[in-house]
């Protein structure tokens, strides 16, 4: 009996200390939930409330230091203090390596598609974007860097002068260049990491295809002419629609016909530019098929984009989208630099008339100089000043033609012009100097072709024409010179165009929005 009583004694006595003291030999009934013991020592309900015991007592919560006022920015950033709301943290785009791809580059820009990439790689760039351009070496730095653009210029036989002019296109439009052409592309992108490949002309399209197809990484084409179309697309002098029945039947006995009447002078080189005219046709054919699978396709304008569709060429290309050119951003020279360059040129006190491209049937410069003469009647102090290379019939005392310039000086002689002129004829995508001479406040006189009509607004920020009408030329080019008023009202407008609907921030912005449409982001 007594060892079963010491037992039961020792079995309290543990069950008593498991639950923290005995009081007198007895176990201590459990408090009712929530209330607090009043025989529990102070130590002993410390103990329960650091571990985590239901009799814990409501902390006292200290307000949060005074700090002083902080930027908004760094608000965001910083931690807010336990239980105060926190301000949204804004997320920023992620950055995206980009490789531009052409056949040429400044310093060689034979036309005006080479200032327009140059302008959208450094708008690229200076959004934190890494653009790194590749194209052959024509005779300059191998590597260089300009405007947080990496220039990769990859090694090419034929040399070139700086300046605009190009290559013979046998150089550019044969397999030997693709392949090596797309062999350096490959080796920029790997190493760059490009998480997009974009083709800015017809020559570059097959080898960042090839190159893009190997990687896996999206392949963009920028459309700037109707090359691709066709090899010799005389057809566009007529109308903005290619005929139902181009073939190479019709290449050979009627387009190629046409296009030696109007462009070569020498019968001797007839067979020759015929069978060259085949082969084009073949190269035209293939691009075309290389055209079908890119990723994306950017037109400088939405006209340019409604030939090739009404071609056919469009169809199974997910993503069709027209981006304007980005416009020049040089600041106009004052009023001094203009008078200062008027005298160096010998232009006194003239109206001045100017044209700036290639000399050709396609681009209308023979409309141009029949308008002179008209004009010339009229006002007799007018003097039409053409830049620029290819045939020109000077013969008239009104004309005089200045031969090809640096493109600083072509932007410095804008603002010397009273009206700009481009008569083409062939389908302009989106002319070069039309968006160069808008910005420098000046009136256009345009054809209404291809996409010029979405540039030009009659009588807002210039007067349209028809094509081949030299006689409604020239009365639009006196409208404007027989009125200041008109002419600068004018001109403001088409400046404040170019400044409101086709500023480089809003193409930018679209051209990455197509990228990140096919990176899926």
């Amino acid at each position: 009996m007594a060892a079963e009583a010491a037992g039961r004694r020792a079995l309290r006595v543990f069950r008593s200390r498991s639950q923290g003291r005995v009081h007198g030999g007895r176990i201590p009934r459990r408090a009712p939930r929530g209330r607090l013991r009043a025989d529990r020592p102070a130590h002993a309900r410390r103990l329960r409330h650091a571990v985590g015991g239901r009799d814990r007592r409501p902390r006292r919560r200290l307000a949060p230091p005074l700090r002083a006022a902080q930027p908004l920015e760094a608000r965001r950033r910083a931690r807010a203090p336990r239980g105060v709301h926190r301000l949204p943290r804004r997320r920023a785009a992620p950055a995206v390596n980009i490789c531009l791809v052409n056949e040429y580059f400044p310093p060689f820009a034979p036309g005006g598609a080479e200032w327009s990439l140059e302008a959208l790689a450094r708008g690229l760039a200076v959004r934190g974007h890494r653009v790194t351009v590749v194209t052959p070496n024509w005779g300059a730095a191998q590597r260089a860097e300009s405007g947080g653009v990496r220039i990769v210029r990859f090694p090419f036989p034929k040399k070139l002068q700086p300046g605009r002019q190009p290559a013979p296109p046998r150089w550019l439009a044969n397999p030997l260049f693709y392949a090596w052409a797309a062999l350096a592309v490959l080796r920029v992108a790997r190493r760059e990491r490009a998480d997009v490949i974009h083709a800015q002309n017809k020559h570059s399209l097959i080898p960042a295809t090839l190159a893009g197809w190997l990687l896996g990484v999206p392949v963009f084409l920028t459309i700037r002419d109707g090359s691709i179309i066709n090899a010799a697309p005389v057809c566009l002098h007529h109308d903005d629609r290619m005929p139902p029945d181009c073939s190479v039947r019709k290449l050979w006995r009627e387009c190629s016909e046409e296009y030696f009447t109007l462009y070569v002078k020498n019968p001797r080189r007839k067979l020759r530019s015929k069978l060259a005219f085949l082969y084009f046709w073949l190269d035209a054919r293939v691009k075309q098929r290389f055209l079908r699978r890119v990723d994306g396709v950017i037109g400088v304008s939405q006209g340019i984009l409604d030939i090739y569709r009404r071609s056919g060429l469009l169809e199974g290309v997910r993503r069709v989208q027209a981006i304007y050119n980005v416009p020049p951003a040089a600041a106009p020279p004052s009023p001094g630099e203009v008078e200062a360059l008027r005298d160096r040129l010998g232009l006194g006190g003239r109206r001045i008339v100017l044209y700036v491209g290639k000399f050709s049937p396609g681009k209308g410069t023979a409309d141009l100089t029949a308008a002179a003469g008209e004009v010339a009647r009229a006002f007799p102090d007018v003097l039409f000043v053409f830049v620029g290379e290819g045939e020109l019939d000077a013969s008239d005392p009104h004309v005089r033609r200045l031969g090809p310039l640096p493109n600083r000086d072509v932007l410095a002689l804008y603002p010397v012009a009273d009206v700009v002129v481009v008569p083409s004829v062939i389908p302009d995508a989106l002319s070069r100097v039309i968006l160069e001479a808008m910005a420098a406040g000046r009136p256009v006189v345009a054809t209404r072709v291809g996409g010029t009509p979405e540039l030009v607004i009659d009588r807002q920020t210039g007067i349209l024409v028809e094509r081949r009408a030299p006689a409604e030329l020239a009365r639009a080019i006196a409208t404007l010179l027989a009125d200041d008023g008109l002419r600068a009202s004018v001109g403001a407008g088409a400046r404040r165009h170019v400044t409101e609907r086709l500023s480089a921030d809003t193409s930018v912005e679209r051209l990455l929005t197509a990228y990140a449409s096919a990176l899926g982001r």
